[in-house]
């Protein structure tokens, strides 16, 4: 450690903590002296940098790819020189992320549940294809698991790239030996012929994705092997023709994407990043205005049938509280659909579809998810994102091939994420027509859906804009109010995201409960990541103090204005249902 904490920086910055050391360079949090605002510096000695990661201005090379400012890299602040104690230093400041790296989470959590490592794959393609397609291309050239962070600022967490050293524009003149910070088996072995290309990124992709849904390295055991070895290109080829030895306990369908992207002959990975991300993908059957259609693989959705397409997780038992709300969806929902010949003998109606709706922010996508999870089903999640894109032409047609593919993967859950901006009320006009023939073809496909096996959930935060259609008997027949966490759920919520943490033993989580009325679950998350991003800087355990300093200086989403809007939103759904001639019953969960 070079012992920076304390100084300030071209009368900029004021060092606070140092964060880690890598291969090249140390990290430190800083204060930015004319807002107070945190940033964050690399810092590297100009003695120890690489003339290959500079360019021809004499600036590291990463400030380039800095400043094209994708929304996965951290925000360019500052760069320069300085001097401490006779020593040049180079440096970079960019925004300052509250989050943790997926090496750190891996470390602490332990391997990433498919869902979220997928999740990272995604967002790894999109940076990656977004760099591919620029005037002059870029490629990542490698990234580890030390360069992702977890950014936990926001009430969702979000990807983002750090310390970008590798990267290169693709004219330039890379060799295999100027890569840092990766081991060897994370990069493809045509790179140690110098040969670097999208297909290289894709196989960096695939070892990543291998790496952090089983915590080791693909291809083989011998992990010491570092490419500033100077006979690392001859112990690799050693190693080049043996069967890649992949772990058995992943998914059939990821299995099969890592096999094919790492690939020896580049040839034989995926054409291009867009089609590994489609294939990583598997839960959104339609993709870009076409269905995912190979049958050479196992993602031929459609056609043969596929292994469930099931989250790795623990069903209802990862949802804090809410007791009643499971037992309800328990009983009435999952054993109704897992026993249908049972409950036809007593004539009870197997149930279509339901609606989560509710102020944001309180789980109801997560319970979407658990529910798949707890009854055991296919899981298909539609968001309003992939609608946009997909259904601009021939959209009646396509709704219908994802109820097909559905009904073929039965029992099958299809989930409509932000359904009001995917089944909105339907409008006159002639501007009105290509919207309200997609709403129409939803409403025929889910009508009675539940004999196919295909069971519907839609979540909204706006339930007033959605079709009133779409709530009649036969399609989302049971309407259930997902209102913020109770005073019990407040506290388990609280037990959930501080367990396995650095945490004092003295945590009140009855008073924690206590004072946070009204805030969501995600606002107890940002609360929690807040307080260990702050004690991971001091060094300390996460303390009741520390965490009642962030309760103090965060608002909760909600007001008790926008409550009451949702309250009263809850009674016409109630009022509804009751003079509904099939007597539907709601659901929902006193706020305890």
């Amino acid at each position: 450690m070079w012992n920076l904490k304390g100084i300030e920086i071209n009368k900029l910055y004021k060092v606070k903590h140092f964060v880690e050391k890598t291969s090249y360079c140390e990290v430190y949090s800083a204060n930015e002296i004319a807002t107070s605002s945190m940033v964050n510096l690399s810092i590297y000695k100009k003695s120890e940098i690489a003339n290959d990661d500079l360019d021809d201005d004499g600036n590291l090379r990463e400030i380039q790819f800095l400043e094209i400012g994708i929304d996965a890299f951290p925000k360019l602040k500052t760069f320069g020189d300085f001097k401490h104690e006779n020593i040049d230093y180079s440096y970079i400041a960019t925004e300052f992320i509250v989050g943790e790296s997926v090496s750190d989470r891996i470390k602490r959590l332990g391997p990433l549940d498919e869902y979220d490592t997928v999740k990272i794959a995604l967002k790894l393609c999109e940076v990656a294809e977004k760099l591919h397609s620029r005037s002059k291309p870029v490629l990542i050239n490698g990234l580890s698991a030390d360069n992702i962070i977890i950014d936990m600022s926001q009430s969702e967490e979000q990807i983002k790239f750090r310390n970008l050293i590798n990267m290169r524009l693709m004219s330039d003149n890379f060799k295999y030996n100027y890569i840092d910070g990766l081991s060897i088996n994370q990069v493809a072995p045509e790179v140690f012929e110098n040969n670097f290309s999208p297909k290289s990124d894709q196989f960096n992709i695939g070892a990543l994705v291998y790496q952090i849904h089983t915590g080791s390295f693909p291809l083989f055991s011998d992990e010491s092997i570092n490419l500033k070895h100077p006979d690392a290109k001859d112990r690799f080829l050693e190693f080049r023709n043996d069967a890649y030895s992949l772990s058995n306990n992943i998914s059939t369908e990821l299995r099969s994407v890592i096999q094919k992207s790492l690939s020896k002959d580049p040839n034989e990975r995926y054409d291009s990043i867009t089609e590994l991300s489609r294939y990583l993908n598997k839960e959104r059957i339609i993709e870009g205005g076409e269905t995912l259609d190979n049958s050479n693989t196992e993602f031929n959705i459609g056609e043969n049938k596929s292994e469930p397409l099931v989250k790795r997780g623990n069903g209802f038992a990862d949802i804090a509280g809410m007791d009643e709300l499971k037992n309800t969806l328990k009983s009435k929902i999952i054993e109704v659909i897992k026993r249908p010949e049972h409950f036809k003998k007593y004539g009870v109606t197997i149930p279509n579809g339901m609606l989560l709706y509710g102020p944001p922010g309180c789980g109801k996508t997560f319970i979407s998810e658990k529910f798949c999870e707890e009854a055991g089903f296919n899981f298909f999640l539609v968001k309003t994102s992939d609608v946009t894109s997909t259904y601009k032409s021939g959209g009646e047609q396509k709704i219908g091939q994802l109820f097909k593919d559905a009904a073929n993967n039965a029992p099958t859950v299809i989930c409509f994420d932000e359904v009001d901006g995917i089944m909105p009320k339907r409008q006159s006009g002639e501007s009105s027509q290509h919207k309200n023939s997609e709403v129409n073809e939803y409403l025929s496909q889910i009508n009675k859906c539940s004999e196919r096996g295909i069971f519907v959930i839609a979540t909204t935060n706006k339930p007033d804009m959605i079709d009133t259609a779409i709530l009649r008997t036969g399609r989302l027949e049971v309407h259930v109010y997902v209102p913020p966490p109770g005073n019990i759920a407040r506290k388990k919520i609280f037990e959930l995201y501080l367990k396995n943490r650095y945490a004092d033993n003295n945590i009140d989580y009855d008073k924690l409960a206590s004072i946070t009325n009204n805030y969501v679950a995600s606002d107890i998350e940002f609360i929690i990541n807040s307080a260990s991003h702050t004690a991971a800087i001091k060094e300390t355990p996460i303390s009741m103090d520390i965490i009642l300093d962030v309760i103090k200086e965060f608002k909760p989403s909600l007001n008790e204005e926008k409550l009451k809007e949702y309250e009263a939103a809850r009674k016409t759904f109630e009022n509804n249902d009751k003079s509904d001639n099939n007597s539907r019953t709601p659901i929902g969960f006193r706020r305890n």
